[in-house]
């Protein structure tokens, strides 16, 4: 790479200092590795309900904690439009690991559920899922990974492939790598060409570890290992189109700040063959004593409409040796080998950083945003960056933990510059008890959207924190999965081109049996206002006319929808806006 222009691109578009003052220091000591069976068992909450966190429920779990600081890859859409989704499941009331598993789900065509079955062996979890390439959907199987306790801590790391398309029969035969102990939080990718690659984390050791099997787990090869591996960071994506693999990761660049987490370069290798041989280990970041930014534990890829590859990750602020509860998210790509900032920030620090000054800081292996994810448009080429994150420094929970929301934004170039970012979620909850929270945390992104639509699960934690590394309640908490139409939430940049349409809101907020939409416009003219539900199936044309010039108030009766987030989409020639409309009951 081009130091200078690098240097040039991230000191012009992300900042170099803070103005004013400083956010909090990062702690120097370690994050725990979470295997899972850590047992802190506090005050268990149910699930009282009531919440205003969009999506479906497609199941619960007690352990919220799905990951370790890294990006997860549990939801995939088939080529018949089903949805595959998994998570690391701890049933209500929370009495220990012994029942601990991937739980697995599946949607319809149709928008009904199988119904959560078990995914793995018990005492086994953070796993994560992938898709055969199969070209008959009736063969696109649920590849689902997951690393298991057989007992005195012993650990390894497998993957399993369900019978056939929905059927969520499991375990079905799982595999594993010979010679794994101490092997955990596997990553799974199912090659074009049906290689199946895995990536682990050595539990005993800083070292990340591929694992490749060309005949369905009969023989391994363990094509590399990589060394100054501090977090669990790893992250394998199999192209759509091509036998590409990338593994990205990150290592540390010294281990003097907590054992090396907090010090690291963004590192990935390609293999054009199912991972069979692998090209040599790329440094994208590089960077030197004096930079203000280090990567952290999250990083992830995608390959896009053209089979190029495209990689994100959080990088924490670092002022004078010092580190600091700041975050921004970053993208790359290999055709034009230059990064550049997704994350513009409207908070209370300059330079476009992520963060405030929090007592508690952000909790174990989180930055105030992190966890970035993409998807891309296959039809148009277009990127959309997902992450998790709180812009928000009031909404805090009673515990001190802040309520994360998901935010996304939009690139229309390859990367090369990206739009201001859109709050998906959007829920608040300051001050909330344990059971009240509103924490939209540990998402998955299927990388391609479907039907103009992006496909994402995520955990509504109902107590901010990871209770297995200190913070907070043990809760029962949903596992949603999301479908938004793209142009909707406002991800969409025609979304702000709104120069005939000066006005749209919804008031009350939110409704519980009727509010009033209220808009203006510039002149008379043919006007559509309709409401969609959050998959973006048209529920009701609430008006279809010509209206005049100036402001309108149109009545909307709710009383028959269910609980839960809709869209009101305003349009008149040449332009649209929407509006976030919340029922709840």
């Amino acid at each position: 790479m081009n130091l200078i222009k690098y240097f040039l691109t991230i000191g012009l578009m992300c900042g170099v200092l803070f103005a004013g003052a400083l956010p909090a220091k990062a702690k120097l000591t370690s994050c725990i590795k979470s295997t899972g069976d850590e047992v802190r068992i506090t005050h268990c909450h149910p699930y009282l309900g009531g919440s205003r966190s969009p999506g479906d429920s497609v199941g619960m779990t007690a352990w919220g904690h799905q990951a370790n600081g890294g990006c997860e890859k549990r939801i995939y859409v088939d080529d018949s439009f089903q949805v595959h989704v998994d998570w690391l499941k701890v049933p209500y009331p929370y009495s220990g690991s012994s029942l601990r598993r991937m739980e697995w789900n599946f949607r319809y065509k149709d928008g009904s559920y199988h119904g959560e079955v078990k995914a793995s062996l018990y005492t086994a979890g953070y796993g994560s899922l992938d898709l055969t390439q199969d070209s008959l959907v009736a063969d696109q199987r649920t590849v689902v990974s997951y690393h298991f306790n057989t007992g005195s801590n012993a650990y390894y790391p497998f993957y399993d492939i369900d019978c056939g398309n929905g059927f969520g029969i499991f375990p079905n035969d799982p595999k594993n790598p010979p010679n794994t102990n101490n092997m955990l939080w596997p990553m799974v990718a199912a090659a074009k060409n049906g290689n199946f690659i895995l990536a682990t984390d050595d539990n005993a050791g800083n070292f990340h570890h591929c694992y490749v099997t060309t005949d369905n787990g009969a023989t391994w090869t363990n094509p590399f290992n990589s060394d100054s591996a501090a977090c669990i960071s790893m992250f394998v994506m199999a192209s759509r189109q091509s036998n590409k693999v990338a593994f990205v990761e990150t290592r540390y660049i010294t281990d003097s700040a907590a054992a090396g987490q907090l010090d690291n370069d963004v590192w990935y290798r390609l293999s054009t063959d199912g991972g069979v041989t692998w090209g040599p280990n790329t440094n994208i970041t590089n960077y030197q004593p004096g930079d203000s930014m280090r990567a952290y534990c999250c990083v992830s890829c995608i390959f896009d409409q053209n089979d190029n590859l495209h990689i994100v990750w959080a990088v924490r602020y670092v002022h004078q040796g010092n580190y600091y509860d700041a975050s921004k998210i970053l993208h790359w790509d290999e055709v034009h080998n230059q990064i550049f900032l997704v994350s513009q920030s409207t908070g209370i620090f300059a330079g476009g950083w992520w963060g405030w000054t929090n007592p508690n800081g952000y909790g174990a292996w989180r930055l105030p945003a992190d966890a970035p994810l993409m998807t891309v448009e296959r039809e148009t080429g277009d990127l959309y960056c997902l992450w998790c994150g709180q812009n928000d420094t009031a909404d805090v929970s009673l515990g001190g933990y802040p309520n994360g929301d998901v935010y996304a934004s939009r690139s229309t170039n390859d990367g090369l510059t990206w739009r201001m970012w859109t709050n998906l979620t959007n829920t608040h909850t300051p001050g909330a008890p344990t059971g009240a929270c509103e924490d939209e945390d540990y998402i998955a992104v299927c990388p391609y959207s479907v039907r103009d639509s992006i496909f994402l699960t995520y955990i509504e934690d109902k107590d901010a924190g990871a209770v297995n590394c200190g913070e907070g309640d043990t809760t029962d908490n949903p596992v949603r999965l999301f479908v938004f139409i793209k142009d909707i939430p406002g991800v969409d940049e025609d979304k702000v081109n709104n120069t005939q349409i000066t006005e749209l809101q919804i008031r009350p907020m939110p409704v519980k049996s009727g509010s009033y939409i209220l808009y203006s416009l510039p002149r008379t003219t043919n006007t559509s206002l309709k409401l969609f539900d959050i998959s973006g199936q048209l529920v009701r044309i609430i008006e279809q006319c010509e209206k005049p010039a100036g402001g309108h108030r149109v009545l909307i009766d709710t009383h028959e929808l269910a609980g839960g987030t809709y869209f009101v989409v305003l349009e008149i020639p040449n332009n649209r806006m929407s509006a976030k409309l919340v029922v709840v009951r």
